[in-house]
């Protein structure tokens, strides 16, 4: 079951490898396991979407 469509916040663990966009536009390649990183650019925890649904 794919979670492409959904929103992941800083900190959760990634489900389904593959690119992200967080709010501000950033961008990170991402395997499933790993942890949903802080935004790139502020630092701050953000949220995340699978670069596929946009």
């Amino acid at each position: 079951m794919s979670n492409a469509g959904h929103r992941h916040r800083s900190g959760e663990k990634v489900t389904e490898s593959g690119h992200y966009i967080d709010n501000d536009g950033g961008h990170v390649v991402l395997q499933a396991g790993d942890t949903f990183p802080n935004c790139p650019k502020s630092g701050k925890a953000t949220t995340w979407k699978h670069e596929s649904t946009l």
